[in-house]
């Protein structure tokens, strides 16, 4: 394996045993910098995504509550960029494996021609989780009251059907089990056919996130391009099909290191700004 995978795969490891020592009492009150819910029946701390909603809802601005997951997003935005979505989600570890399958998909005709079909407006949909972000998080909370998070699929993965399991007899669906249910399939059926689709499409904190790689003092560079052979392992391997070569602090990049690993030249590497 690797070097920077096997040390992400720790990270990843840890990060996630960390958000889930819940089960053992521990409740840290602390806001996650990435997407993960506080439905949970073992997270120890807040979604970012439910503090936002909760600062907006209907017509009420509460700015400690807005500027509390802000402020978190926004420092560890400033010094990494969206690295926390390659080392640190829960939701990126488990993309982590369905991208695999994802990959897997791709070799089969008829999956293929869809695909091709769908790069051709993948950039644009790219632009899908600022769309999530800024209209399902703060605007249908400010004028409507609705939490997107009632519905959020990854809740339903680690809130509902643990409780489901866990309590059969005392489980009882709230009025969006429904729509959650619809939500949490297609959310499978994404990220097992788009390699971390979840991310590249529809997550609001990764939205957030990537706002910060242009300025952040962690990102990945190409330098000394005059030595690139362009066997495009860089572009093959990344998992958000960012062009690897061409990029210049993309906010599509999550920092995970395959092309600086896979680059037979050794000219992509980590870099910090002073």
């Amino acid at each position: 394996m690797m070097k920077h995978q096997f040390k992400r795969l720790i990270s990843q490891l840890v990060f996630l045993v960390s958000s889930n020592l819940g089960a053992l009492g521990l409740k840290t009150g602390f806001c996650y910098p990435f997407f993960y819910c506080q439905a949970c029946p073992s997270a120890t701390s807040a979604c970012p995504i439910r503090v936002l909603e909760a600062s907006a809802y209907k017509n009420s601005v509460t700015w400690k509550l807005l500027l509390y997951p802000l402020t978190m997003i926004g420092v560890t935005g400033v010094i990494t960029g969206r690295a926390v979505c390659g080392w640190v989600c829960p939701v990126g570890l488990m993309q982590r494996g369905t991208g695999s399958w994802a990959r897997k998909m791709s070799r089969f005709k008829r999956v293929k021609r869809i695909k091709d079909h769908f790069r051709r407006v993948d950039s644009y949909m790219r632009y899908s989780k600022y769309v999530v972000l800024v209209v399902l998080v703060f605007l249908t909370s400010y004028f409507i009251g609705f939490y997107l998070t009632d519905i959020c699929p990854v809740g339903f993965l680690v809130g509902t059907i643990p409780v489901m399991v866990l309590y059969p007899g005392v489980f009882t669906p709230a009025f969006y089990f429904p729509a959650a249910l619809i939500i949490f399939v297609l959310f499978i059926v994404l990220v097992l056919t788009v390699e971390r689709g979840w991310c590249r499409y529809l997550c609001p904190v990764g939205a957030l996130l990537s706002l910060f790689n242009k300025v952040s003092i962690l990102h990945v560079s190409v330098d000394e391009k005059e030595k690139c052979i362009h066997c495009n392992a860089c572009v093959n391997i990344c998992p958000m099909g960012v062009d690897v070569y061409n990029m210049h602090r993309d906010p599509e990049c999550i920092l995970c290191g395959r092309c600086v690993d896979v680059c037979p030249k050794g000219i992509i590497r980590y870099k910090w700004v002073r």
